[in-house]
């Protein structure tokens, strides 16, 4: 396959120094897939090429990345008590806010990634043969308790999805409470400490509440310690984003670094961000880690350049996103560092399971959202897979919440096939990732690596930074999570 082949993000449209070897992984989706193909047929390649990548694209091939396919035929059953409609069809609910009026499009990658999943699974005959069925639980920001009675009434499970209120999955009512309906999740992401360190879910990249990975802020420190020693923390004024304020001030002061300052804005944004830029200036922060959406980021970097201030932006994986690029403008968005435990869609030619999920999504979705949480749910979606085929196992077949939530839980080491660093999942967010790297926008607008050089001396496995105990305690989050009684996991 060649560079022009592989679906695009619209960050690495303009692709510069890749290695020789890369255009060959990027012909390689799979191993297996690459193979079979016959030598003999050299003057057919390109043709051969492009009935490949369709192939892949539709689930005709024999996996993901570095995993066997999840999907396929077969004869599994769904509980008939669970099923919430046909015991052969998944009836899968994936939450998500994208009609939401304050925010339209909000997380629409989870639901571009879900429908790509679904399409491309049940090209191969489905999970064990049961056909995915998506139910849209569109929360809309502000009705999550709306999407979660749907939830109650017609899902077997919720996967790859995620409210950004997710703490009102809990209403405290019977049909709407996630759990006093009896639900289980393997969400894309969690948000709140509620939902975060809740039962009856598993996380393929946890996230929980009273812990975070503090690696990117030593690497950051490594790389500028001059504005490492004072980082000013930034949040949108919620509830919901307060214990990820939590977790970034835990981390700074873990590293023996100043909190400079601690400012609130409104999250649904600010007609104008200087006098917030100024209060950052004259609190002397050389850096600051940033808490909320990627576009007011982009505003408030703006704002800071204008008033002529030279530090860092250290940002969360969610700014990954090139609206963060649009809203600052190139020359002021360069320099941002945006912290990631995913490999970057510009390096899709190194790592064949991004090559392959870029695929898959836009063969199945039309003008699909690309950003890093649609990857993130795409792992939700193959680690339940996965856990419902070793559920089936065990139990005769015979596909129960309490069997898969078990049988994820079972699954110590996690890269869904290699698009992300290795995790643990685990119930009640299971542990941080002991992983990460740092990508940065460089002069031209695009995000490229920036710690680890790959291959590097610091490069300790598939581009990643690992230490298991670089995890940072956050006591001011500690016994948040919203526990259900009667849970599995």
């Amino acid at each position: 396959m060649s560079d022009s082949q592989v679906p695009t993000h619209r960050s690495i449209r303009r692709r510069r120094g890749v290695r020789a070897s890369a255009a060959i992984v990027a012909g390689v989706l799979l191993a297996t897939s690459c193979a079979a193909r016959n030598k003999t047929e050299a003057a057919d390649s390109e043709e051969s090429d492009t009935t490949q990548t369709t192939q892949a694209a539709q689930g005709e091939q024999a996996g993901f990345g570095d995993l066997e396919s999840p999907c396929g035929e077969g004869d599994y059953t769904v509980d008939a008590d669970e099923a919430k409609g046909s015991t052969d069809t998944l009836r899968l609910g994936v939450a998500n806010d994208r009609s939401s009026q304050i925010r339209p499009g909000l997380n629409k990658e989870l639901w571009d990634t879900s429908v790509a999943f679904a399409e491309w699974c049940n090209a191969q005959g489905g999970i064990g043969g049961l056909e995915i069925e998506l139910v849209d639980l569109d929360g809309k920001l502000l009705e999550v308790e709306s999407a979660m009675a749907k939830a109650c009434q017609s899902v077997f499970m919720m996967v790859g999805g995620g409210f950004v209120q997710d703490n009102l999955e809990f209403s405290g009512r019977p049909d709407s409470d996630f759990h006093l309906c009896g639900l289980a999740d393997v969400p894309g992401f969690s948000a709140t400490p509620e939902k975060g360190d809740s039962n009856g879910q598993i996380q393929p990249i946890p996230h929980p509440s009273s812990s975070a990975p503090g690696l990117w802020f030593r690497n950051f420190a490594e790389l500028h310690p001059d504005e490492a020693e004072s980082m000013a923390v930034i949040w949108g004024d919620l509830p919901v984003l307060a214990a990820v304020r939590n977790q970034a001030e835990a981390v700074i002061e873990a590293n023996g670094a100043e909190v400079a300052a601690r400012p609130s804005y409104p999250a649904t944004g600010l007609p104008d961000w200087a006098p917030l830029a100024v209060e950052l200036i004259r609190s002397g922060a050389g850096s600051f880690h940033w808490v909320g959406e990627p576009n007011n980021a982009g505003s408030f970097v703006k704002a800071l350049r204008e008033q002529g201030w030279e530090g860092y932006p250290v940002l969360e994986t969610n700014v990954y996103d090139q609206v963060y690029v649009d809203s600052a403008g190139v020359e002021n968005a360069e320099g941002t560092i945006v912290r990631s435990v995913f490999h970057p869609f510009e390096e899709a030619d190194e790592w064949p399971a991004v090559a392959q999920y870029l695929e898959i999504l836009e063969a199945n979705v039309e003008d699909p959202k690309v950003a890093l949480l649609g990857m993130q749910s795409f792992s939700s979606w193959m680690l339940f897979a996965t856990a419902a085929n070793d559920c089936a196992e065990s139990n005769e077949g015979t596909l129960t919440r309490a069997c898969i939530l078990i049988a994820a839980d079972a699954i110590d080491e996690w890269t869904a096939g290699g698009l992300h660093a290795p995790t643990d999942p685990g119930p009640e967010g299971g542990p941080s990732p002991q992983c990460s790297m740092l990508v940065v926008v460089n002069s031209d607008g695009e995000f490229e690596r920036l710690h680890p050089e790959l291959g590097g001396d610091d490069d300790d496995g598939d581009g990643f930074v690992c230490d298991e105990d670089s995890v940072v305690e956050v006591p001011a989050n500690a016994g948040l999570g919203a526990i259900g009684e009667d849970q599995p996991i």
